[in-house]
This record gives C-alpha cells, sequence and structure tokens, in this order.
C-alpha cells in the first residue's frame, strides 16, 4: 500500500532543513575531492521530477548540490539491508524505497503521493548504474509517470562517471566528472505531450555513449588495477567465443581457453597486446556479446543445458532481512528454466513463474517468483548479466 500525504511529509522539513546545512557546509570540501564539475541551476518550479542517467552511486549527491535542494531519490530495497543506512532509511524518510517483490503500481502510487505533497523526487530511470557506459532502456512507464504527476520534469546528464567508477570494478579512478541540467518542462508543456513524446524526450536528454564522448577529450582515469573485475560484464571473448574463460589482473583482461589478452589503460580504451584488437571498449564489447548470446541461446534444444556456473553464494531475502541458503551453491541455465544447486537441493525456478530476473549491485542477481526471492552472488567474479539477457530472451523479451 502506498504511503499517505501525511507518512510522505513526516520527515520532510527535517530532511530539507538537514540537506540544506549539508550542502552549505560540504559542497565545496566534495566538489574539490572529487574533482566533479557540477553546473548549478535553479529550479523554475518547487515540485518536479527529476530524471537522470546513472553512472556513480554518487550521483544524488551531485544532482542536489547542482541544483541546491534536498530531492527525495527512489532507490533499490537493498540500501534497506544495511545495518546503518537502512535504520536511516527507514527511520528518517530519506529515500523511496523500490521493493522488488512489489508490483510497480505500489511504487508509482508512492512516487506520486510525494509529487501531490509538494516533494521534489530523483528518479535514475534505467534502474541502476549503467553496465557497458551506455545510457540503459529507459520504459514509456516513465513518460506515463511524468504526465500522472502533473509535476514539472527537469532532466539530468552526468558524463565520465562511468570511467571513474566502472559498475563492475572493485576500485574507484581518478578522473573528470561532468554533470548538468539539460532541461526544466513546466507542468503545462509535459500537459501538452503525449506519453510517447515525454518519454522521447527524457531517452534523449539523459542518453549518453560515455566512450563517444571520451573520444573526444581522452582524458586520463588513473587507478590501480584496471581491468580487474571487468568480467563482471565481459562474458564472451570476441576471438573464440568461449563464455566465462575471461579473466582478469591488473590491467589486462585474458580469455584462458585461447590466450586473447588486452590491456586497458588510462584512456580507459582497451589495447592491444599483440593477440590483435577486436573491440577498444565495454560498450562494443557487450553489444557484440548480448547478441551473440541471443542466438546461441535461442538454438539450445529443450531440456538440454544451456550453461552452469558454480560458486554461487546464494540469499533467501524477506523485506529487509536476508539469510544465506548456500555459500557454494551452482547455477544452471535450461531453456525453460533456473535451477539453484545447493549441498542440500535443486531449486527449480521455471520462466513461467519468475516475475524478476535482474542486476543488483556490482555482481549480484535477483530471482524473484512466488515462492523465492533470491539474491545470487559469486565468489569469483562473473556476469549476472547473461543470465538476464537469457531469460528475456527465452520469454519472448529483448534485453533492456
Amino acid at each position: 500500500m502506498s504511503e499517505t500525504k501525511n507518512d510522505v511529509t513526516k520527515h520532510y522539513r527535517w530532511n530539507k532543513n538537514f540537506m540544506k546545512a549539508a550542502l552549505a557546509v560540504l559542497t565545496r570540501p566534495v566538489l574539490a575531492k572529487t574533482g566533479a564539475k557540477v553546473e548549478r541551476y535553479t529550479p523554475k518550479h518547487d515540485t518536479f521530477v527529476l530524471i537522470a542517467n546513472h553512472s556513480d552511486p554518487l550521483d544524488p549527491g551531485f544532482e542536489m548540490i547542482a541544483l541546491n535542494r534536498y530531492i527525495r531519490f527512489v532507490a533499490s530495497d537493498h540500501l534497506m539491508r544495511s545495518k546503518f543506512g537502512g535504520w536511516v532509511l527507514k527511520n528518517l524518510g530519506g529515500v523511496i524505497v523500490k521493493h522488488r517483490e512489489s508490483p510497480s503500481s505500489v511504487l508509482t502510487d508512492e512516487i506520486l503521493a510525494n509529487l501531490k505533497a509538494g516533494i521534489p523526487v530523483g528518479i535514475h530511470a534505467e534502474g541502476g548504474t549503467s553496465v557497458n557506459g551506455e545510457t540503459g532502456f529507459i520504459s514509456e512507464h516513465t513518460g506515463q509517470l511524468v504526465k500522472e504527476s502533473g509535476a514539472a520534469l527537469i532532466t539530468f546528464r552526468f558524463t565520465g562517471g562511468y570511467l571513474r567508477t566502472p559498475r563492475w570494478s572493485k576500485k574507484n579512478r581518478k578522473g573528470p566528472l561532468f554533470c548538468k541540467v539539460v532541461g526544466e518542462y513546466s507542468p503545462e508543456e509535459i500537459a501538452a505531450m503525449s506519453v510517447s513524446e515525454v518519454t522521447d524526450l527524457i531517452r534523449r536528454d539523459t542518453f549518453v555513449n560515455v566512450y563517444d564522448e571520451q573520444r573526444k577529450v581522452m582524458a586520463e582515469y588513473t587507478g590501480e588495477a584496471l581491468a580487474e573485475y571487468v568480467e563482471r560484464t565481459l562474458f564472451m571473448c570476441p576471438k573464440c567465443g568461449r563464455v566465462g574463460d575471461l579473466h582478469s589482473h591488473d590491467d589486462l583482461l585474458r580469455c584462458d581457453a585461447c590466450g586473447y589478452t588486452v590491456r586497458y589503460g588510462t584512456d580507459a580504451f582497451f589495447h592491444d597486446t599483440g593477440s590483435g584488437l577486436v573491440f577498444d571498449n565495454v560498450c562494443d564489447w557487450d553489444k557484440w556479446q548480448i547478441k551473440e548470446w541471443k542466438e546461441r541461446v535461442l538454438a539450445v534444444p529443450a531440456g538440454e543445458l544451456i550453461f552452469e556456473e558454480d560458486g554461487q553464494i546464494v540469499y533467501q531475502v524477506n523485506g529487509a532481512e536476508k539469510t544465506v541458503l548456500s555459500e557454494n551453491a551452482t547455477l544452471k541455465l535450461y531453456p525453460d528454466r533456473f535451477e539453484i544447486v545447493t549441498e542440500t537441493e535443486t531449486i527449480p525456478m521455471m520462466f513461467g513463474g519468475i516475475r524478476k530476473a535482474q542486476l543488483a549491485s556490482k555482481e549480484a542477481l535477483i530471482l524473484i517468483d512466488d515462492a523465492h526471492y533470491f539474491d545470487v552472488r559469486t565468489q569469483k567474479p562473473r556476469a549476472a548479466t547473461k543470465y538476464v539477457a537469457a531469460w528475456r530472451f527465452l520469454t519472448g523479451k529483448e534485453y533492456l
């Protein structure tokens, strides 16, 4: 059930005053520490929906710095499962929590309740930070929500954040990040548009391919172990086509099956080490492997195993709590199901019953059906994207 107006306004004055003080004290040192270039902007409307692309966990902070005000952001439920952060968010009403097991209508109702109460709401419409450096799919549900809200729309764009904090990496890099408001659209302007037109506007204003932008400036993004954990995104070798044999160390990514090796540079591009260079960036490589993966999984006959990986850590999620189901499970992919094989049981999750199969955090795979909510992590780097993509392809959906 969505919150009432009294519920959503309960902590708003405290949140607003606290953020006003925090911004006054912390803006200068935060910008000095991060080196982020934030273009300031004063909104013309007090109540608005802010929609931005998402590349860095610190994005909400930069957005509030840019607009110099408190914004209530939509955040995933995994934040509620951290002890301190979960307590703060639960008791101080700092965010709108997206509960993955709940219907999307519940989240929509809560967002609308906040906007109708006069509280600005921030949404990263891709859902999570960018997987490959390009803005992800934004559905027409986002345009519909903006239309229904009757509020103004502010669009916001980040460039460079993915190269500083790649979703797949454990270590951040030093390098430039730029962010700014792209446009502000009044309630009257939004009312005059169709849902498709609003959605297209949001997609246009928030779209970034970070590698296209990097080619123009060739900034440096320095750090340690630059290639490590890139196999959280890249899972297929472009030379031999093997899946699951890519492994990284320091600034190198190597295929154990055929020896194909590339070096990740401080310019955030891949460089030839003598094996030849098929793709010079994560985004192009990822787009190729997803297309190839689709052809492969759709060609596997019914009943046959498509792929499996061991060393999976499986958590059973129940609300804000999660418990370990297995620390060394095997995850199996078939044309009609996933199987989670633990030390004591095999749990089938038929595709027809799965409500959500999606990414969370840097490498977690979320699987939800009527009986289970599993958070599947790993003892060693692996790409959860291949499972999400396979589920979508095998159930007649496009990979978004």
